[in-house]
């Protein structure tokens, strides 16, 4: 019993003498029936006092829930497709260029690329172009900032830097494509897969103009595989040619440079001018592989 409510309900008795008689027992019996039905109407107040706090908890927990989910959602999502599918759809759109130079292993001084081929390759068609460009090429002979310093012989673009970047700048610029990755390597281990002697090469002039041909006809997708991986000086990461895992099933397309070359000569030194249509449709060949158009 409540003592507040105890002591005004008896609060008149305590001046009077605290003798009962019958009628006085009837009221006080009244009185607190009476005080008790006032009580009854109370109770549903109190429970709200305790209903509507644990309704708010109830309602923020709630709230909390659904404004997670959405990002609960997409977690799941990207742990159910990041494992295999994101890398499946990295590798159907993964194309890019690598220009392979040969280089004389005898000769450590020797900058100079006597083969030239830039390769595209297209994961998502599972091809590689092969382009042979003649090492004779009158083409744009950069520094490695990048400038234009004069014109040459493609072969003498990487003897004026040690870096590779004037070399890769003048095919580039010569084909209009972007070259993505470089690798450098002995030029007889090119001569190996082709099946021909390094002396064959320095002393029959005519194997330069038919090295596009040798190349179709001797270098497998697994041959150029391996070059890449067996390269001395590469940007290329083994991601890159984890993606050319598939190669042995590739359809390889080679472009012949040297047969659209006609010779130029310049203060009595030989150069071999590529006729400008068949660059032109070079570079539309390269860069449709690469999805560039």
């Amino acid at each position: 019993m409540n003592h507040k409510w105890k002591k005004k309900l008896f609060s008149h008795l305590e001046e009077e003498e605290l003798t009962f008689t019958e009628k006085d027992r009837v009221e006080t019996l009244h009185k607190i029936q009476d005080k008790n039905s006032k009580k009854k109407p109370m109770l549903p107040g109190k429970s709200r006092r305790y209903a509507v706090p644990v309704l708010g908890a109830v309602m923020m927990v709630m709230l909390v829930i659904l404004l997670l989910m959405p990002d609960l959602n997409f977690n799941n999502e990207l742990a159910q497709d990041s494992p295999d599918e994101q890398q499946a759809a990295q590798q159907d759109t993964s194309s890019f260029s690598v220009f392979l130079m040969g280089r004389d292993a005898a000769d450590e001084t020797n900058r100079r690329n006597s083969l030239n081929i830039l390769l595209t390759y297209n994961s998502d068609k599972n091809s590689i172009n092969v382009v042979s460009i003649p090492r004779d090429a009158y083409v744009d002979i950069f520094n490695a900032q990048g400038e234009v310093i004069g014109q040459d012989k493609l072969i003498h673009a990487s003897a004026y830097e040690k870096s590779p970047e004037p070399a890769i700048a003048a095919v580039s610029g010569l084909l209009d494509v972007p070259v993505d990755y470089y690798a450098a390597l002995p030029e007889e281990s090119i001569y190996e897969k082709l099946e021909i002697a390094k002396e064959d090469v320095q002393n029959n002039r005519q194997i330069w103009s038919d090295m596009g041909k040798l190349l179709e006809d001797q270098l497998s997708a697994s041959d150029i595989k391996t070059l890449l991986e067996e390269s001395s000086a590469t940007n290329m990461t083994g991601n890159t040619l984890s993606l050319m895992e598939d190669l042995h099933a590739t359809s390889i397309k080679v472009i012949d440079m040297a047969k659209g070359a006609e010779p130029k000569v310049i203060n009595g030194i030989y150069y071999a001018e590529i006729d400008q249509k068949l660059v032109e449709e070079t570079s539309h060949t390269l860069n449709k592989h690469l999805e560039k158009e």
